[in-house]
Formats: structure tokens, sequence, C-alpha cells
């Protein structure tokens, strides 16, 4: 999704849900810190939007911009209502909102979560898609590992499951550890057998 398509999707949602203000909590929310996104993270087509103020507005918005909308059909991009109560997300997330409006956006505000805080809900959810995106971040020095690791001591999550957490946060350091000792356009020559 681009910039531009993002800006399309809330002036829209603004007037479908008569609300000013959405909570942005997927990858769509690094656009809170850097409007534009490098091309090498991973592709996504959907906005993880959900009105701050009229949650009721939720089903009217899946159903005019949704992924079964005559609107993706024809745009090819479409909004995820995703209530950030589903969401594994670290204590005080509320209060290191990053705002994202522009001109373009129709006075619609998209409050962005925190790269960090970000980081932790994907580590959290785990999946390859999210694997994929966490180590773009990484190597774009868009969030940090050791406010990382703080943010997971905060998420509310099973003291059995943290350990996971940090465990997988350690693999994604290690292979960007050694992705940038041995860049994938270096080629190591093995010696003949």
């Amino acid at each position: 999704m681009t910039k531009s398509e993002l800006e399309d999707l809330l002036r829209r949602a603004g007037k479908i849900a008569r609300d000013q203000d959405f909570f942005l909590i997927g990858s769509q929310a690094l656009r809170g810190i850097s409007p534009v996104i490098p091309r090498d993270f991973p592709k996504t087509y959907e906005a993880d939007l959900y009105p701050r103020r009229y949650p009721q507005a939720w089903g009217l918005l899946r159903t005019e911009l949704g992924n079964t909308s005559t609107f993706f059909k024809r745009r090819g991009y479409y909004l995820d209502c995703v209530d950030p109560g589903l969401a594994t997300l670290p204590d005080g997330w509320t209060e290191r909102l990053i705002p994202f409006r522009t001109p373009r956006t129709g006075g619609v505000t998209a409050w962005c979560l925190e790269p960090h805080d970000l980081f932790a809900s994907k580590l959290s959810a785990w999946r390859s898609k999210d694997e994929d995106f966490l180590a773009a971040m990484l190597r774009h020095k868009f969030a940090k590992p050791e406010i990382v690791r703080r943010r997971i001591a905060e998420l509310p999550v099973s003291n059995s499951h943290r350990p996971k957490l940090f465990e997988n946060l350690n693999k994604l350091v290690r292979e960007f550890q050694l992705q940038k000792n041995f860049p994938a356009k270096e080629k190591i020559k093995c010696p003949p057998p």
C-alpha cells in the first residue's frame, strides 16, 4: 500500500464512519514515522484501521471498504477493521501513539502504533509475514532491540510465553547481524573439495 492509497482510505473511512480519528495498528503504522516505506518490506494491500470514537461503524466500513467490497475490486487495497483489543500490545501503548495526517486525509488522523509497540505486537503474533516484516524493521533501523526487549516485558502474556518472544527477537537479531557481516550480494567462495 502506498502513502497516497492510505490517505485515500483514511479520507473515505472518515466520511463513512463520521469519525476523524482511527487506530492504525498494522504494518502501515510505520507511516507515522516514515512517509516512505522501503521497497524491500513485505507488500501489503490492507490497512488495519479501527474507528477511535465510533467503533460501531466497523461493520459499515468493512462492507464499503473491506476485502470483499467493490472498492477493493476496483482499487486493489482495502481496510481491515481490527479492534486493538484483539492485538497483543504492550502496556502504555496508547500514550505512545503517533499521529499520521496529511492534507490528503481530509482532516482524518490515523493514530499509529509506535514502532517498538508494533514490533512487540508482531513478535507476539509471529506469523511468517510478521517475521519478514520484523527483519525489515531491524534492517532499516525502525526498531532498536533493547527497546523491544522492554516492550516484551510490558506485554500482557503469560510468563511461560515471554521467553519464546525473547528467543524469537534474539533469532531475528542474530540473522540481522549475519546479513550485516555477509550481505546477500557478496558471493562466498567455498574451497574445492
